[in-house]
């Protein structure tokens, strides 16, 4: 969620520009139609220097794409005939040309934010820098495990002013970077409500609940890198901030208290936000070490989504047709439930055309969704603050099933093969 910006040139849910003719249907050719349709638009519509932009954050929009493009090409039908190589060097140029070194060191708690020893951290999107980095990162740490670069080569281009060692700068060294800067910036103090989380700035001393689903996002994905330490402390910080932000009404999370904050209310997305740090830290909040009262609770949060999973955006809220929400809710039900469960969601909208072996359940639910409201150019609409690059580059993941967590499970990867039949065993086995 942007908030400091008003942003030009977003799209309605006009329904006249949707596909019709994909009603009702989201079977694995027709999620792939959709997935080959959305990049080839992103790709159509890259800037000459790398990016994407709709947003006035090019860094975040640019981040997003990456990580929609990376992670297809790690799937069974790839980029399908389409060669977007070029593409993604651009994107990860620009995005390497942007970053903002800055200092870390230890924290005023007495842990130290430095893993590497080279008191560096880098950051992206000043004014809202870790909802920017948030989104690099993932695209980051997915172009080394997915093999587009190797950790150990050296960066192609160099943030200015960055010069982690002697030698030249390596992949690792920027994402282990960008990973301290996360943990300099949490919010630190005994006492304070808003302990163990992120705001729109680095060590602000406050947190909420959108902002800080983020560098749980990002460090989630960059766990996956080989050597890349992401250490306990900034977990077990981060369970005070669960314990603290969560509804014991509702099960939902807040924005700055746990019943939202001055016309900002609970949501789907900071919900979806929750359960993403919830598995970031493994903790659900009943009885765990810094369970301050048992009001965190996995259960609840996914009720809460249950409840509301219809729901249509409205400002800050919504599920179905909420590029923010959708994305949010997507990462939090993945990382916790998996893309099998059948009994979490009951409140569907409803699947359409299935392949045989297929059950409806809450991805294949968001799948319909997305396969019968994508636009005749290949896009998704946007909505509000989250305009159509952000909205088709996430709507992508969704479809293609991104694994939001520290290993990328060989299931996953065979879950958008074009509907073989030999590969549903092996979906089939990715339950969590």
């Amino acid at each position: 969620m942007f908030t400091k910006r008003s942003l030009h040139g977003v799209l309605g849910l006009a329904a006249a520009s949707l596909l019709s003719a994909n009603s009702f249907a989201a079977t694995e050719a027709q999620k792939q139609t959709a997935i080959d349709s959305g990049l080839a638009y992103l790709a159509a519509h890259q800037a000459a220097n790398g990016s994407w932009c709709e947003s006035g954050y090019c860094d975040a929009d640019t981040g997003a794409a990456m990580l929609a493009f990376i992670e297809q090409k790690t799937k069974p039908a790839g980029w399908n005939g389409a060669d977007y190589s070029a593409v993604v060097d651009k994107g990860l140029k620009y995005i390497l040309s942007t970053g903002v070194p800055w200092n870390v060191g230890v924290r005023p708690d007495g842990q130290n934010a430095d893993r590497n020893g080279n008191t560096l951290g880098v950051q992206w999107g000043y004014g809202e820098s870790t909802y920017v980095t948030g989104l690099v990162l993932p695209a980051l740490s997915r172009a080394v495990t997915a093999g587009i670069v190797n950790a150990n080569d050296p960066l192609p281009v160099t943030p200015p002013g960055y010069t982690p060692h002697a030698g030249p700068a390596l992949w690792k060294d920027l994402i282990q970077d960008t990973v301290d800067t996360f943990l300099q910036g949490q919010t630190t103090g005994a006492g304070n409500p808003y302990r163990g989380g992120w705001r729109y700035t680095p060590s602000s001393g406050d947190s909420d609940g959108s902002t800080a689903q983020w560098p749980a996002i990002g460090m989630l994905f960059a766990e996956a890198v080989p050597g890349i330490d992401v250490p306990k402390y900034t977990k077990d910080e981060l369970k005070f901030w669960i314990d603290y932000i969560q509804s014991s009404t509702n099960g939902s999370a807040g924005y700055t208290d746990p019943s939202g904050f001055s016309g900002i209310p609970n949501s789907e997305s900071k919900t979806g936000g929750l359960l993403v740090q919830m598995a970031f830290t493994g903790y659900d909040g009943k009885g765990g070490p810094t369970d301050t009262g048992g009001v965190s609770d996995r259960a609840g949060a996914i009720a809460y989504l249950n409840t509301h999973w219809q729901d249509g955006p409205s400002g800050f809220t919504g599920s179905l047709g909420h590029p923010y929400g959708m994305w949010s809710v997507y990462k939090g039900l993945e990382s916790n439930i998996g893309l099998n469960d059948t009994g979490s969601i009951s409140n569907l909208a409803g699947c359409g055309s299935l392949d045989p072996g297929d059950v409806c359940n809450w991805w294949q639910d968001y799948s319909e969704f997305l396969v019968s409201t994508q636009q005749m150019d290949g896009a998704w609409p946007g909505y509000i603050y989250w305009p159509s690059d952000l909205a088709t580059a996430w709507n992508i993941n969704i479809l293609n099933a991104t694994t939001v967590g520290p290993i990328p499970e060989p299931a996953t990867l065979s879950l958008l093969g074009l509907g073989l039949l030999g590969m549903r065993s092996l979906r089939r086995r990715r339950l969590r």
